[in-house]
């Protein structure tokens, strides 16, 4: 029989939690991982004896007979039959009056005699008296219990009088007579009800097991990894319900069944699940017809640490007693590993290049969620397999978190550790709870090998292969893209692309530039775009779609969107009134993904920030790698979309290593596949290519899983200098409207490329605005070699000082400058005048010499040579002057 009362006893006098019984070192982790040693102390229980009193085994006195006018008296059923989940009848009952009675006072007493056997169970102290005794008081009425051993009370009347439900706590004091007094002045709805008198004893919590001792093992479930199986042995188990005892009058020695049930009640950690128990080789519980004496369950949250089912064992031993047996208790608890990622960056992949640090991310939630943070705290081990030297130790964790490791530089003696799956395993042991858990992720790395590479006209061929893992598996459609930057340079060269399809009535991007087209991790990527309306009667609102792709392009579902619209963040609108608007997309790669803040450089510094979609296949932070983006601007008038919307591809950016920074965008080549024997071969040609002091060529390439080269060192093509040597000739002072001569001198410093350029020649100053003088057109300069320009101009007409600039476009600014003084008269002229005077002055003298002394005429002549016919030594050259900036061509 089955009685909830007895089952609320036994968890209100006993309600413990195992954090009081065991520390964390009592469960140390066993060497198999999925053979724990848990807790003893998590499974405990204790022995119970009653007996239950009904109206029909035991019947009670009542006074006066039941139902008196205006009262009603009836049995009920409110006790299950352990054996059969049947109710017992008579196992309680309700009296309540439903009319007003007679006006005399009057009173229902239901009075049971009860006997108190002697207690036999383990760790039993005492013996109860326990019941449900609860209802309603109305006006007039009362009810009161008490106890007594024939006219002694053991137990004090206990009267509830306040009006309404009663009791207003739990009672634990211990009945024998009921007594529901009433006068004639009460209103009906008075009710007492009475249930499950039982007569028990109840022993103190029993550990399972003493340490060292195992009894608590905890292993993953075979067939669902999911869930943890734990299989725990209660021993030496044993109760008896036969007594000898001495009966009155007489003294009588008598030996017979006094307990007619005997229960053990199972104590267990908030979270698990019972899921069968046997004594010795029977089940007890469950899927039998036979039902616990109680089983309840804590709330999480609470702090509530233990359930409990209690079993009458009686049902299972007739004879009365059992001696030295097992209760195995077979539970299970959720897997407490809940999660296990590997991460690149912070980003979740499972696709890593040698020598990356692959992060392992470790969702731990303990199952004992209503016990102390030790008690849910363990050691968490994570484990590489053989022979990845990947070396790793326990650390004590409750939820888990994220975990780096750096994998292997390369790819091993033979190859061995790169082109497979690894598996990358943890398992969190506490005394509670076991958690395992295995991810796969898969280590390789592109290498690359140039071989060769060639220079023209501004412009370089490279030729080489790519290869997996150690060099003998072909990398074949491979997409790469080669760069040309100029490093070691802080200012940046913005480049653009522009809109080739101009709508005349809706809105369009018109252009978008890549501000910092070379940049790293923890830098931010600066597009500009313009959006323009061409209709400005009409004021639209617009959506904008920033979509990262791959280079190709190859969208992969990574985006986010932008609403413009009156109130949005950036009080940017109308479009119409305002003229083109530029606005500024700030794109930054992080471990949480792409995040973008876009501003409207107008009324900057509103701002909106929002995160792309993860997409298909993720930007790694802390991967060098090529990409781009593609606008979409799609016109609404109020929430109504117009088409066609306006489409733009940004620039191919380079997200390099940090040993490539700071550097100077200047060119990237068109999309590269490789071959089916991982050739590949690619051109840049671009004047950009010029005045670069430390030029860098290098690959960057990606496989469709995102396996990209194994670091920028290894990817660099070809280091150059392509800095043009500038000297020019100097030029004196000039007449005005004189026919002059520059000359330049240029020298090639680069080794690969062949500079084609054009030369102009500009002057200003003295309040003259830049006027080109001339222009040499298809300079060709090979590598290391020089050659000589010289451009024919008239000095200006007006005295004074100017610049001379030598300049190409496809250089990017100016070669080289020097001055030009622009005189009245020639400075030769300005010695010949008094040197004419001198020569007038020589001849008189020399005359008188040839009179006096004809022998010294070659002296003379030599002596009087006039300074004016001096030889005019050669012009010195002016120092070169370079410039490292220059404006983007909008072409």
């Amino acid at each position: 029989m089955i009685s909830s009362a007895l089952g609320g006893a036994i968890l209100q006098s006993h309600y413990d939690s195992y954090s009081l019984h065991v520390p964390m070192s009592a469960a140390p982790a066993s060497l198999d991982p999925l053979n724990v040693t848990g807790s003893p102390n998590a499974f405990n229980y204790s022995y119970s004896q009653a007996n239950l009193y009904t109206g029909s085994s035991n019947p009670p006195l009542i006074l006066p007979a039941p139902n008196a006018t205006g009262t009603q008296f009836r049995w009920l059923s409110t006790v299950t039959r352990t054996t059969d989940n049947t109710l017992i009848p008579t196992s309680g009952f309700r009296f309540n009056i439903t009319s007003p009675p007679p006006p005399s006072q009057g009173k229902q007493v239901v009075n049971w005699t009860l006997t108190i056997p002697q207690f036999n169970c383990k760790t039993c102290t005492s013996v109860q008296v326990i019941f449900d005794f609860f209802g309603n008081i109305t006006r007039g009425t009362n009810a009161t219990y008490a106890l007594f051993n024939g006219t002694q009370a053991i137990q004090p009347s206990v009267t509830f009088t306040a009006l309404g439900e009663f009791p207003p706590a739990a009672t634990v004091s211990c009945p024998e007579i009921f007594c529901i007094p009433w006068n004639g002045t009460e209103l009906p709805g008075m009710s007492a009800d009475v249930g499950e008198i039982e007569v028990a004893s109840i022993g103190d919590p029993i550990p399972s097991c003493v340490a060292p001792v195992s009894c608590h093992f905890m292993q993953q479930d075979q067939s669902n990894s999911s869930s943890i199986i734990h299989n725990t042995n209660l021993s030496s188990v044993s109760y008896n319900n036969t007594l000898t005892t001495h009966v009155q009058p007489g003294n009588v020695s008598t030996t017979r069944l006094w307990w007619d049930i005997e229960a053990i009640n199972i104590y267990y950690p908030v979270g698990y699940n019972v899921t069968q128990i046997k004594l010795d080789n029977t089940i007890v519980y469950h899927a039998l017809p036979e039902v616990p004496l109680e089983k309840d369950h804590c709330a999480p949250g609470t702090a509530c640490a233990e359930s409990l089912i209690a079993l009458n064992i009686t049902d299972f031993t007739p004879s009365g007693a059992i001696h030295n047996s097992t209760i195995t208790i077979i539970s299970t608890t959720p897997n407490s590993i809940r999660q296990l990622t590997t991460l690149s960056g912070g980003v979740p992949t499972r696709f890593f290049t040698s020598g990356d640090q692959i992060g392992i991310k470790i969702l731990n939630n303990p199952s004992v969620v209503n016990a102390s943070i030790s008690q849910q705290t363990g050691q968490l081990n994570i484990t590489f397999p053989q022979p990845l030297p990947i070396q790793t130790s326990p650390t004590t964790t409750l939820s888990g978190g994220v975990f780096s490791f750096n994998l292997p530089s390369d790819c091993g003696f033979n190859g061995e550790l790169c082109a497979r799956d690894w598996n990358v395993s943890a398992v969190f042991t506490s005394g509670f709870d076991l958690g395992i858990k295995s991810g796969l992720f898969r280590i390789d790395s592109l290498q690359v090998s140039f071989t060769g590479s060639t220079g023209g006209d501004n412009a370089l061929s490279i030729q080489g292969r790519l290869t997996y893992g150690n060099g003998t598996k072909k990398a074949s459609g491979v997409n790469a893209t080669m760069f040309a930057i100029d490093t070691g340079t802080p200012v940046n060269t913005p480049v653009t692309n522009n809109q080739t399809k101009i709508s005349s009535t809706l809105l369009y991007i018109s252009n978008v530039t890549l501000v910092n087209g070379v940049f790293t991790q923890g830098q931010p990527l600066i597009m500009l775009f313009t959006v323009v309306d061409p209709d400005r009667t009409q004021l639209y609102n617009a959506t904008i779609i920033i979509e990262h792709e791959w280079p190709g392009p190859q969208p992969h579902n990574m985006s986010v969107t932008f609403s413009l619209h009156p109130g949005d963040p950036l009080g940017d609108l109308p479009f119409g009134t305002s003229g083109p608007q530029t606005y500024k997309a700030t794109i930054l790669f992080t471990g949480t993904g792409v995040q973008v803040t876009l501003t409207n450089l107008r009324t900057s510094p509103n701002s909106e920030t929002s995160t792309m979609t993860p997409g298909t296949s993720p930007v790694v932070p802390n991967r060098p790698h090529a990409g781009l983006f593609n606008l979409t601007l799609t016109s609404k008038i109020g929430n109504t979309t117009e088409t066609p919307s306006s489409f733009i591809i940004s620039p191919t950016y380079a997200y390099v290593s940090s040993s490539l920074v700071p550097s100077r965008y200047l060119s990237a080549s068109n999309l590269i596949v490789t071959d089916p024997n991982g050739n590949f071969s690619a051109t840049i040609s671009s004047h950009f290519l010029l005045g670069a002091k430390n030029l860098v060529v290098f690959l960057l390439a990606r496989d469709a899983t995102g396996i990209g080269l194994v670091n920028n060192l290894s990817s660099i093509a070809l280091t150059d200098s392509t800095i043009l040597l500038s000297t020019t000739d100097s030029i004196g002072a000039v007449v005005k409207d004189q026919t002059v001569t520059a000359t330049l001198h240029l020298t090639n410093n680069s080794t690969k490329i062949t500079e084609v350029i054009t030369v102009n020649l500009f002057i200003q100053g003295n309040g003259m605005l830049p006027q080109t003088l001339g222009t040499k057109t298809g300079l060709t300069l090979p590598p290391g070699e020089s050659r000589t320009v010289t451009l024919t101009f008239l000095a200006p007409s007006t005295v004074g000082s100017y610049t001379l600039t030598f300049s190409s476009p496809e250089y990017g600014g100016p070669l080289t400058s020097q001055t030009l003084q622009v005189t009245i008269l020639q400075s030769n002229l300005q010695i010949l005048i008094p040197a004419a005077i001198g020569v007038v002055a020589a001849i008189i003298i020399l005359g008188f010499y040839l009179v006096r002394r004809q022998p010294e005429t070659a002296e003379t002549e030599e002596r009087t040579k006039p300074a004016g016919s001096k030889p005019k030594t050669p012009g010195t050259r002016n120092p070169p002057s370079k410039s490292l900036t220059r404006s983007q061509d909008p072409g």
